[in-house]
């Protein structure tokens, strides 16, 4: 049904029509749009109740052994020829027994449980990063995307006007047909470029949504709201690559993740060493009739021997898999290094690009076309001059909207690529 709808309000926006009457428009701000996706999301809910079970490992790593009990009645006696006999002539027996573990096994699993909750809070925290990104571009993406619309919406009505105004004077064969349609056609142009946007915009929309978790029936039009003197206002240059490398290694949620990986692996080691000590069982036990003298009592002391099974196999593995990590841990610190340097280079690139980038004849639109339709009106242009303005100008405009939201969307890979907010508007 959602499915539907989008593309019935496509078709209404594109044709001036509504096809699709409950539709909720939603002004969000960046703020705003993050601070929901940190409650709803759902692989952030599903990541964080990992943590918590990781938690409950921990818990029940530090939990004793229960003790045993055990209880042995002799099922027939011949001496008195009774079954299950449970007199003073017959057997009971009752044995109770502890398990201790040794050479600190209880300590190292209990270590070993933290290491894994803080490699799955890492791991949180690591897919917090991917996904805020997702959400930003997305947000930046809408915006601009929206904006461009916007343009094609002004555009295509002045363009509508000036066809209409070459059919009425084509009736009257003061213009050739050619003319009446080099100007449709870009007409159609234009409008079959806006209906690429609004399925750019739809596609978007649904990324939000689904980041969101937004779940409601009815379809939901995002506007985001953005203050785009700030974001312009930010400066990639203001920070050298040194300090961006600095502050990924100390703030990459990867990073530290192959360091926990490195501590969880240190820890098995160390407690798989441990589970080649064995353990001891102490007990006590009393039997009415089962021993040497009547109402016996006795202890018992019970540990196996680390003959054949000494944890070898368990050890090594620990041992190869310690040596990945270490190794894996480096590599990831040499990507970190990269990406930091990869995205510095190009959102200063870009934002120097941008900065040099003429905007100002781009907010004279109206002006620009008005006259340029007036001299077109009064012969003092040809039609092929009116129509290479307008497609000279707008991709003038796409691009430099474009250009916005590149930067926009480098700014945030640099975020990323540091693992904190180093630019933020």
């Amino acid at each position: 049904m959602i499915r539907i709808c989008t593309v019935a309000l496509l078709l209404g926006v594109l044709f001036g029509g509504s096809a699709c009457t409950q539709t909720d428009t939603v002004r969000l701000s960046l703020a705003e749009a993050e601070q929901h996706f940190l409650a709803h999301n759902l692989q952030i809910l599903a990541a964080r109740l990992n943590v918590d079970a990781t938690r409950g490992a921990a818990v029940q790593a530090a939990l004793w052994s229960n003790p045993n009990i055990s209880i042995e009645q002799n099922a027939y006696n011949q001496f008195t020829q009774r079954w299950f006999d449970t007199g003073p002539e017959g057997n009971t027996g009752v044995q109770i027994q502890q398990l201790i573990l040794l050479a600190g096994k209880r300590g190292k699993a209990i270590q070993l449980a933290d290491m894994n909750t803080r490699l799955a809070e890492q791991t949180l925290y690591d897919i917090l990063r991917a996904l805020k990104l997702e959400l930003r571009t997305d947000f930046y993406d809408l915006h601009y995307l929206r904006q461009s619309t916007a343009f094609y919406d002004e555009s295509i009505a002045d363009l509508t006007k000036a066809v209409d105004h070459l059919e009425s004077v084509y009736d009257r064969r003061a213009v050739l047909l050619s003319e009446v349609l080099r100007v449709k056609e870009l007409l159609f142009s234009l409008q079959n470029e806006r209906l690429g946007l609004l399925t750019r915009i739809a596609t978007a929309e649904g990324d939000l949504r689904v980041l969101l978790h937004d779940s409601s029936a009815s379809v939901t039009a995002y506007i985001p709201v953005l203050d785009t003197t700030a974001l312009n206002a930010l400066r990639p240059t203001s920070i050298t690559t040194e300090k961006a490398i600095a502050e990924a290694l100390l703030h990459r949620p990867d990073i530290h993740k192959a360091d926990a990986a490195v501590g969880a692996e240190e820890a098995n080691l160390s407690y798989q060493k441990a589970l080649a000590f064995p353990d001891l069982t102490v007990g006590a036990l009393w039997s009415r009739a089962g021993g040497y003298v009547p109402n016996y009592v006795g202890v018992t002391l019970a540990i196996d021997l680390p003959l054949f099974n000494r944890n070898q196999g368990n050890i090594e593995i620990s041992e190869r898999t310690l040596e990945a990590n270490r190794a894996l841990e480096d590599g990831v610190r040499e990507n970190v290094q990269r990406d930091v340097t990869i995205a510095m280079q190009r959102a200063v690139e870009i934002d120097r690009l941008f900065h040099a980038s003429d905007r100002s004849s781009l907010e004279k639109y109206h002006e620009l076309v008005e006259g340029m339709f007036t001299n077109y009106q009064k012969r003092n242009i040809s039609v092929l001059e009116f129509t290479d303005f307008l497609e000279a100008y707008r991709t003038s405009m796409v691009l430099v909207n474009q250009l916005e939201n590149d930067r926009a969307d480098a700014i945030e890979a640099l975020n990323f690529a540091t693992g904190t907010d180093l630019l933020k508007p």
